[in-house]
């Protein structure tokens, strides 16, 4: 083992915390639903990652502030609250509705659910920063009509509109003002909810992405210097079904993938383009029907490289870089049954500016899991259960917010260092995997040191193995289900792989 343990001090990391000294557009999380634990009748929490750790507080608004599936903020580059929204009103700064910043979802959205909560639709509303000045802000926002009042097969309502709103910061003494009101960008048909903005590969300008009702299209709008240009429609993957709720949807930090997820349509994942806004490489998971059951969530680790899939009463990490993603799976948490008051069941995620992933409840309580270190395989990502108390009551809601940054978050797990740097050996070829009893490596480096580590770093040897016609056998039938690495040695070189023990 001299030669592994001489690998294994590269890959000691120690977790860093470097926040971005730019671009802190994301630092403030406004989220909630209305009692307080500090103040009865009260009405929301806010996360502030200006501080390390993030701090929370409990905020009056002078508006009783509800929220629902929709919630976007937005700061400065410095990090200061300027608004907030859950996809009926725009709030700021002062917690008071910002100028203008009222009736900004006609039709049924203000009608039935401004009165009693936000705007239903997950992902319902997004902030993103203007390439057209420093001032000048976006908000984007779905409504929801009845196109399909007439169509039996489907569910009446849906949305027809993607409204947005212009902000300028300058007005009202520095609260803002909305300056353009309920103007239609796209009208068509829309999945329920699922926005989602990303940078363009310039740097300066964005894209702003919204799924087509009951097909595999996306409208995809460039937001450039010159305002918001004309809508493209990419066409690619699976075509969705009518059940498009409970869907979260999100980039990688890089820009580069771009994920959609639910129970009935799958795991969707594609290439981004963010230079021409092309979708590539599309590629479709199922879930067992057991696994999943309506809500759900999903987020990416600041590394872009591992996907956190909230199904529920489970939760799951894929490897991103993976060449079988597939086969990357692995169970990272199950509910534990906790309730504060209701159950704390695993709903939407986001990463936040501290490097960590948050996940909301499905029922109203007064907790955050949180994901302290989402770089990290398996169960070293440390996920904690309910790990997050807050002064509020928070149903559901979790900030939709693009990504501003790839932060340099490091994991310092010691997940074998051979396996993982690929520049300490060959690729090993290990079948078939996934696998239940036995794995087979061929070769004639077969008859060398073999170690094999679970998700933790864990050195799961003795197992029984034997060489037969230059074919190594290990029999795996008492490893637990799930993600392990294997590092082979011999005369000083070391080869590393991957298996999934079913």
């Amino acid at each position: 083992m001299r030669i592994l343990m001489v690998f294994l001090p590269l890959v000691l990391i120690l977790f860093s915390l470097n926040l971005d000294a730019q671009d802190k557009r994301d630092y403030q999380w406004v989220i909630g639903y209305d009692t307080s634990l500090l103040d009865p009748g009260g009405d929301a929490v806010l996360l502030d990652f200006r501080e390390n750790p993030r701090y929370i507080s409990h905020i009056k608004t002078v508006h009783k502030f509800l929220m629902e599936g929709s919630n976007t903020s937005m700061s400065d580059v410095d990090g200061n609250l300027l608004f907030y929204s859950n996809g009926c009103y725009i709030v700021n700064a002062k917690h008071e509705i910002m100028l203008n910043g009222d009736s900004i979802n006609p039709g049924l959205i203000e009608d039935i659910y401004c009165s009693s909560g936000g705007s239903p639709l997950i992902q319902g509303v997004i902030a993103i920063p203007s390439p057209e000045g420093d001032s000048l802000y976006y908000v984007f926002n779905l409504d929801f009509d009845e196109p399909y009042q007439s169509d039996t097969n489907f569910l009446a309502l849906a949305p027809q509109r993607l409204f947005y709103q212009k902000i300028d910061m300058t007005q009202d003494s520095g609260l803002g003002a909305v300056v353009l009101k309920n103007q239609i960008a796209v009208f068509d048909t829309f999945a329920r909810g699922n926005i989602q903005a990303v940078r363009h590969a310039n740097g300066e300008d964005w894209w702003v992405i919204v799924p087509k009702s009951h097909s595999n299209c996306y409208f995809l709008l460039p937001i450039t210097s010159e305002g918001i240009q004309p809508a493209q429609v990419k066409c690619m993957g699976n075509v969705w079904d009518d059940r498009d709720i409970a869907t979260q949807v999100t980039f990688t930090p890089d820009g580069k993938k771009y994920i959609r997820f639910n129970a009935w349509n799958g795991l969707n994942i594609f290439d981004f383009d963010a230079a021409t806004g092309d979708l590539s490489n599309a590629r479709n998971i199922m879930f067992p029907n057991d696994t999943i059951n309506y809500i759900l969530g999903a987020a990416i680790s600041p590394n872009s490289r591992f996907l956190y899939i909230c199904a529920r009463k489970n939760i799951y990490q894929f490897d991103l870089q993976a060449p079988d993603i597939e086969s990357s799976k692995m169970k990272i948490a199950t509910w534990d049954g906790y309730q504060n008051p209701y159950p704390t069941i695993f709903y939407l995620a986001a990463l936040a500016p501290d490097g960590k992933i948050y996940i909301s409840n499905t029922s109203s309580t007064y907790n955050l899991h949180v994901i302290n270190k989402p770089n990290c395989l398996g169960l070293s990502c440390e996920l904690v259960q309910h790990g997050i108390v807050l002064p509020s009551y928070n149903f559901a809601t979790i900030p939709n917010m693009p990504h501003y940054r790839q932060s340099n978050f490091d994991c310092d797990s010691t997940l074998i260092g051979a396996a993982e740097a690929s520049h300490l050996g060959q690729k090993l070829a290990v079948f078939p995997n996934p696998a239940s009893e036995d794995i087979y490596i061929s070769g004639e480096f077969a008859k060398g040191e073999i170690s094999i580590y679970d998700a933790t770093g864990r050195v799961v040897l003795p197992l029984a193995s034997m060489v037969s016609d230059g074919q190594l056998s290990i029999r795996i039938q008492d490893l637990l289900p799930g993600f392990y690495f294997i590092c082979l040695q011999k005369e000083g070189k070391v080869w590393s792989g991957k298996f999934v023990k079913r």
